[in-house]
């Protein structure tokens, strides 16, 4: 069918297929009651007043208190394990060796779990851990990046395993594992053959700009731990997981070949954050589980901050030696790009994607993996791309410079997404770039303090896709009910389903309850790749709609009406020139039994139903970021982003202002204070709690100016996309810019710290400011 897809001012018709049963999505122009609209979080109230149940604030009848112990050494082999002592102490119940369950008496990073108890009270789980006696074979280490390359570095991994290893382009293998040698063979050649051509673009090009920046590892720190609360009931066990991933969590601790293999049923009413680190039960989840069922009583195991910080998941560094050729017109003809970064002990998983967002070329890049003991990385919030932005939009800024072109101009004329080149003129405008660029820097104000002005942009991909079901369920009684399994990790999932089902029926949002976080309703995708509303909103909707023509022929059955003429809407059943017949709640008072699923013989269930081929199928975004820089301090102080966004269609207004918010305030996080800090002679993670981990506080905040675009992609009935993980994407980008504008030397590394900028200062002549005066920051 044709519909109209765009953004204001650019739509145009566009013929898509709409898979039987689907429905078309929203179309421009069209009026709506309730999605779109600025509603107020369905659990606004209970979180506000705290009355909301985390998992941590589950309390089972007879509940136990677990706790781990953690491996000092960053890499160790375990020679004894005794826990005759604690297993015989009063009020212990259950004592596990990890040695055990996980089958490796190896601890490859300081912070791998070695031992677990479980016991009346957290202070007797605590003491249990300090009867455990452990003798460790100590071995050398290497806890950074540098000490892992460096020549004659331990080996991290087992003996036959390098440190280094080329993971992009990827060694072909068969199936079995072996190196498939003639696809190995031809991958290397086309390599080589794209190195000597973008080598060659490079020697010719006019302008050629040549760069490294690093930028640290970055721990996920959400306020609520990992950890479960696990109760068996029978053969039956009952999960509550800190989690991004209800199935997930259910699936690992339900299949056969793990260690616990239960038939399992997870719930999960909050999560206090996660950021990438909770899609799996992982270790403490099988080890609570584990000491439930030895103990034959509930378990709560919650990991303290420690814990936390070192076992869970990080942010991977990196180092990026980038080399960028264009004309003198600003047209990027070629892009070199070397990679290296440590996920810890594995080598998958630490790319930056530094290749992304404009057209660059011929790219020849080559990324490689660096083995660390160190805990291992784990999705954070966009992977790969804000260390990647960080560096790409550097140099593109870098090139601008050598060819005396305007940052934005430069990235106009290489960018070839349809949305983002509106945003481009949107920022602009509201950041009064033009100006501020032009009294920026050392051309600005007198004194120490310099201000300049720096832009970013961002892509990302969270269209969502299929394998999710959502229940809609009218009852006799006019309540309506919206189930899924899936979690609400904080973006307001339950919010925007209950939107999109009260639209499809001509309800207030308050007309329908939602329940989400438990495996026993129907299936759910995990909170990752910001795919989650793309998912589960367009099943919603039709799970709605199929309820609504349900109801709609009983009352057209009993009152004897065309039920092709009857639509829900104001809470009343209209007729198709909207007039009301009849409403909603007498509507459903005709039902014969309780609910509608019974009428139906099943529960009536919208099956998401794979995208459309529309339009813009990737998230745009721009941001202009403005900062203060103190030459005499070093002290850089973000005032001002302006972040221009879209999603799609966007269902919630202030929920989609409140995801960027985040992303912007995450993000100038990452570019000015967090890092993690590794002891290289101890291997121990330094700053492993709140107090010395730096992360963006209140005072830190910046005024962060939010702007949608409202596009009609055509790419699903709600045409809706994530906006949980593009906005970090140019955060971090935008800053550097714009602290390289202020004080006219580029800090080639993140975080950007005090220390940083003077030092950077001090290799510019004349740039600091001890001498002069004026404001402060």
């Amino acid at each position: 069918m044709k519909i109209q897809v765009g953004f204001e001012g650019h739509y145009r018709e566009l013929t898509v297929k709409i898979p039987d049963g689907d429905i078309p999505p929203y179309a421009p122009g069209t009026e709506l009651r309730v999605v779109g609209k600025p509603e107020n979080r369905l659990d606004a109230v209970a979180k506000a007043t705290g009355t909301a149940k985390y998992t941590a604030d589950q309390r089972p009848a007879g509940m136990l208190h677990g706790a781990i112990l953690r491996s000092p050494h960053a890499n160790a082999d375990i020679t004894l394990l005794d826990t005759s002592t604690a297993e015989a102490m009063p009020g212990v119940k259950a004592v596990l060796k990890a040695t055990e369950v996980f089958g490796s008496s190896s601890c490859r990073y300081a912070g791998a779990e070695v031992a677990a108890v479980a016991a009346e009270s957290a202070a007797i789980a605590e003491e249990a851990l300090r009867a455990i006696l452990v003798e460790y074979e100590v071995l050398p280490f290497a806890v950074t990046l540098e000490d892992a390359m460096a020549a004659g570095a331990p080996r991290v991994g087992r003996r036959d395993q390098e440190n280094v290893v080329r993971v992009t382009p990827r060694i072909v293998r068969q199936q079995g594992g072996a190196i498939d040698e003639e696809r190995e063979r031809q991958t290397l050649e086309e390599m080589r053959a794209k190195e000597e051509k973008v080598a060659a673009l490079l020697r010719d090009a006019p302008v050629t700009v040549t760069r490294t920046f690093t930028t640290q590892v970055q721990t996920h720190c959400p306020l609520e731990p990992h950890g479960v609360v696990c109760e068996w009931q029978g053969g039956k066990l009952i999960c509550w997981a800190s989690t991004q991933a209800t199935f997930g969590v259910q699936g690992e601790l339900s299949d056969p070949r793990g260690p616990v293999g239960a038939d399992t049923r997870v719930l999960c009413e909050h999560v206090g954050g996660g950021f990438g680190s909770k899609f799996g039960a992982g270790r403490e989840g099988v080890l609570g589980a584990l000491l439930a069922k030895k103990a034959g009583a509930p378990v709560k195991l919650m990991l303290d901050r420690r814990g936390e910080q070192t076992a869970v998941g990080c942010r991977p560094d990196s180092r990026q030696e980038l080399t960028i050729g264009l004309d003198r017109e600003g047209k990027i003809l070629a892009y070199k790009v070397r990679n290296w970064g440590t996920p810890g002990t594995g080598t998958g998983g630490a790319g930056a994607h530094n290749d992304v967002i404009y057209t660059l070329g011929e790219i020849d890049k080559v990324e490689h993996g660096v083995r660390t003991n160190t805990g291992d990385a784990r999705a954070h919030r966009a992977p790969g791309f804000p260390q990647g932005a960080y560096a790409l939009e550097s140099i593109l800024d870098e090139a601008a410079a050598a060819i005396g072109m305007d940052p934005i101009e430069l990235r106009r004329r290489n960018d070839e997404h349809p949305v983002r080149k509106a945003e481009y003129d949107i920022a602009a405008k509201r950041s009064g770039w033009t100006e501020k660029r032009a009294r920026g820097g050392a051309a600005g104000e007198a004194g120490p303090v310099r201000r300049g002005i720096g832009v970013g942009s961002s892509l990302w991909f969270a269209a969502g896709g299929g394998g999710a079901a959502v229940l809609a369920r009218i009852r006799k009684d006019g309540r309506v009910e919206i189930r899924n399994g899936a979690q609400d990790i904080g973006t307001g999932t339950r919010t925007v389903l209950g939107q999109v089902a009260a639209e499809e029926l001509g309800l207030p949002l308050a007309g329908v309850q939602v329940f989400i976080g438990d495996t026993a309703d129907p299936r759910g995708p995990g909170s990752g790749g910001s795919t989650t509303i793309g998912s589960l909103t367009p099943a919603a909707r039709l799970a709605a709609h199929r309820a609504k023509r349900r109801l709609l022929e009983i009352v057209a059955e009993r009152k004897g009406w065309d039920a092709a003429a009857l639509d829900l809407r104001g809470e009343q059943v209209v007729d198709a020139a909207g007039k009301a017949l009849l409403g909603f709640a007498a509507a459903c008072a005709l039902l014969d039994e309780d609910a509608i699923e019974v009428l139906a013989e099943r529960p009536v269930v919208g099956r998401r139903e794979p995208n459309y081929e529309g339009f813009a199928d990737t998230n745009a975004g721009v941001q202009i970021a403005e900062v203060a820089v103190d030459t005499e301090t070093g002290e850089v102080r973000v005032e001002r982003v302006t972040a221009v966004a879209d999603a799609g269609k966007i269902l919630n207004p202030k929920l989609a202002e409140s995801q960027v918010r985040g992303g912007v305030i995450q993000g100038v996080s990452f570019a000015l204070f967090e890092r993690r800090t590794m002891d290289r002679q101890e291997g121990r993670m330094v700053n492993a709690d709140m107090e010395q981990y730096k992360i963006l506080g209140a005072a830190d905040c910046p005024e962060i100016e939010v702007v949608l675009v409202d596009v009609h992609n055509g790419r699903n009935n709600t045409g809706v996309m994530g906006l949980g993980e593009p906005p970090i994407v140019a955060t971090a980008a935008a800053v550097a810019n714009a602290v390289a504008h202020a004080i006219g030397v580029r800090i080639p590394s993140l975080p950007i710290t005090p220390r940083k900028v003077l030092e950077a200062l001090g290799r510019v002549p004349g740039a600091g400011g001890a001498a002069a005066k004026g404001a402060k920051l």
